[in-house]
């Protein structure tokens, strides 16, 4: 935020801010060679992200509008067949529901398998062979549960369809076991972006429905279809430019604190999220989850306060705040609380929610002798 901050009125020595200026360029004699600042900047963000995620070349990157949510719709608009769709779907919470309720419109949709506090091995999964698709959610921020490993995908099966919002830049991802992966901003990534990483044959061998919005077929973004073309060219409408922007940033980020190691990133996140898991689990049941503790989101942590006490976790909320600790509070759909540890938190900041834990179960915990 202060380097954008420094750059906000005169970026790449414009003497503009990047919000400013355009991301076209009058000429059209160079495909895939950039010669404007933005477009420069969109083209070295995908190489860094390229970099960092180890994408194979085979896949594209494309910088869309509409979130998650909008992939819910732009999934199975470009990827089902035009006679008899089918979509699969591995149902883990509240963001599942919400995609597979939106793929009920485009696709007959099935339910592979079933996830409440622990996720099944993929092998288990009732997968349909012919099914356009098969969608899962990477991380569920509601419920809290998480793949820490990419699950085993058969080359023969349809292709695999990840929502890696909240995981992306947490850890590896092995990109050559998916169709598409795709992640919002807001999370990991910067607010006001949905990233698209996509394997090419699907670009070339299937047809986004006659209705898709020019906006969400991933053919008409990022010049998919123009052996050289890139990012900036042939879009549809002004991409994200700030938003890719701050993801440059962020890949700077992971480069100069951890080496551009997601390995790295991802011992950092799991350390920082077992402490406080460990604060629930020696609260002598004042805190209390029921995800199989191999599982446990390292990136959203939500538990009940005292048995699912209303009162009582409202209070937690409140107190939180007070000290600092803002958005504590639990999903409506789940109750308890939350804590949520995207990238952006400083380990001095979860250590700080801990100690507030500590602090509030001493105060509020029958079963601690102190406050007996």
């Amino acid at each position: 935020m202060e380097r954008a901050q420094r750059e906000f009125l005169n970026f790449q020595s414009t003497h503009m801010g990047v919000l400013e200026i355009t991301n076209l360029d009058a000429s059209n004699d160079h495909p895939g060679e950039p010669r404007q600042p933005v477009q420069k900047m969109m083209l070295e963000t995908e190489h860094k992200l390229r970099e960092t995620l180890k994408i194979p070349q085979n896949y594209r990157v494309l910088y869309m509008w509409g979130g998650a949510v909008g992939q819910f719709s732009a999934v199975p608009l470009n990827l089902c067949s035009k006679e008899n769709p089918k979509g699969d779907y591995v149902d883990m919470g509240f963001w599942s529901k919400r995609a597979l309720t939106e793929g009920k419109k485009y696709c007959d949709v099935h339910v592979a398998a079933t996830v409440t506090t622990k996720i099944p091995h993929s092998s288990t999964w009732d997968v349909r062979r012919d099914a356009d698709f098969v969608h899962i959610c990477l991380n569920e921020t509601v419920q809290g549960t998480e793949f820490h490993e990419d699950p085993e995908w058969p080359s023969d099966y349809p292709p695999l369809v990840a929502d890696a919002t909240s995981t992306l830049l947490s850890r590896p991802v092995d990109i050559a076991r998916y169709g598409i992966v795709y992640a919002s901003g807001g999370k990991n990534l910067p607010a006001g972006m949905c990233l698209v990483i996509i394997r090419e044959d699907l670009l070339t061998d299937r047809e986004a429905h006659p209705l898709c919005p020019q906006v969400f077929d991933y053919r008409k973004l990022g010049g998919a279809l123009m052996p050289k073309a890139s990012c900036f060219q042939s879009l549809p409408n002004t991409p994200p430019v700030f938003a890719v922007y701050m993801l440059g940033l962020v890949l700077d980020w992971i480069r100069e604190d951890f080496g551009g190691d997601l390995n790295q990133v991802k011992r950092w996140a799991h350390a920082r999220a077992e402490k406080l898991y460990d604060a629930v689990e020696a609260s002598r049941g004042f805190y209390s989850t029921d995800v199989s503790r191999e599982c446990r989101s390292v990136m959203n942590a939500p538990f009940w306060v005292n048995g699912g006490d209303i009162e009582m976790e409202r209070r937690f909320a409140v107190e939180a705040a007070a000290a600092g600790l803002h958005y504590c509070f639990g999903h409506p759909v789940t109750g308890g609380v939350r804590i949520t540890m995207y990238l952006g938190l400083p380990e001095a900041t979860s250590d700080a929610a801990i100690a507030f834990m500590q602090k509030f179960e001493k105060e509020n915990n029958p079963n601690t002798p102190a406050a007996a």
